[in-house]
């Protein structure tokens, strides 16, 4: 069992021995497994006395730069190094490409004079095509990654020209870039585009020592990864997957990866979360994950008919509810004890219904 700090500390030090030219580790892990965590460890890195930019940085933190003004419904761009690049290299049209071609929406973002604020709009529509209109929480998401993808485009671009050449020295230090579950609510199709976009870019970087860190809960954005990467000789690739006991977490080193490896990843830890009395909310998700995967692979039209008929409904009832809980963190993790006992009776019931053999 590890800490966050002794698993940053491997995973540094293993990235940072590399002698190859781009060295990817990626790293798969549940929720609640702390894997912002370890990108904010990456990221105080630029915490330094020179305000040198060692790191360039997908996280939940990069969403505290912006805020919603819901009276102006316009999206708030805080002060920050970020703001300053798009203003000066001239990349919101880049940002508003991206986010129109990667999500295939037909809302335009519109950047301010002062690029201090984004406002969005529906410019096609009959009635008051320049009006500009409130977004979800989620749509702010997919814009902010498109942000971030428009500024690591960037800084490829610019580390890929001669010194003289750049427009912008920024980027001159940069050793890291942490891409921390960039397809979080996506659809599995746009996950393998997100997924097919990150790696086009990753193979255009060319003559410089950078080295990436990609985390994810995605079972098949991790697989496009691994499928690209583990057998080109341009790159040193490292794959983990971090598993969670309580407040002790173990950082498990890969020698192959596989879709079929995943599900015993979820039954473990499931059966593991049932052992220890620890079920908490995202093991609905990750149980809707199984059923679905398994009546896809079994031709059963619907993933709920995988469960006795007399408990489908409770189960989708809690499963929305969980799904789309608005509450703090720790507050949302509290199950009461018959929602536990009606999960672990399901599961078992679908175990052995299935015959999955779990490998502890």
């Amino acid at each position: 069992m590890a800490t966050i700090d002794e698993i940053y500390n491997q995973i540094k030090s293993s990235l940072d021995s590399s002698s190859q030219k781009v060295h990817i580790s990626t790293v798969y892990a549940f929720n609640w497994t702390w894997k912002t965590r370890l990108s904010k460890k990456f990221l105080d890195l630029n915490d330094n006395e020179d305000g040198i930019q060692k790191v360039l940085c997908y996280n939940a933190f990069l969403e505290d730069n912006f805020s919603w003004d819901n009276e102006e419904k316009k999206l708030i761009f805080n002060p920050s190094w970020e703001m300053t690049l798009i203003k000066d290299e001239w990349i919101d049209s880049d940002v508003i490409d991206h986010f129109k071609n990667i999500w295939r929406t037909k809302l335009e973002p519109k950047f301010s004079s002062d690029y201090e604020n984004i406002s969005f709009s529906y410019p096609w529509e009959p009635e008051n095509p320049e009006e500009s209109i409130k977004i979800s929480r989620w749509e702010e998401s997919l814009f902010i990654r498109s942000l971030f993808f428009s500024i690591l485009e960037n800084a490829v671009n610019q580390l890929n020209m001669e010194y003289s050449d750049r427009s912008t020295h920024i980027f001159d230090n940069l050793e890291y870039i942490i891409i921390d579950d960039p397809v979080s609510s996506i659809d599995d199709t746009n996950i393998i585009k997100v997924a097919i976009d990150f790696i086009g870019l990753i193979k255009k970087i060319s003559n410089n020592n950078i080295k990436f860190l990609i985390t994810t809960h995605h079972a098949l954005f991790y697989n496009v990864l691994y499928h690209e990467f583990c057998n080109n000789s341009d790159f040193k690739y490292k794959w983990y997957v971090i598993e969670k006991e309580w407040n002790d977490l173990l950082l498990k080193s890969l020698t192959s990866w596989s879709p079929f490896w995943y599900h015993l990843v979820v039954i473990n830890e499931i059966e593991r979360a049932i052992n220890d009395d620890s079920i908490q909310r995202y093991h609905f998700d990750l149980f809707r994950w199984l059923l679905e995967k398994t009546a896809n692979f079994l031709w059963i039209k619907n993933r709920f008919y995988c469960l006795k008929e007399e408990n489908r409904n409770e189960f989708t009832r809690l499963l929305n509810l969980y799904s789309h809980n608005t509450l703090e963190p720790m507050e949302s993790n509290y199950l009461p004890g018959e929602q536990k006992t009606f999960f672990k009776e399901i599961f078992n019931d679908f175990i052995n219904e299935y015959k999955f053999v779990i490998n502890n």
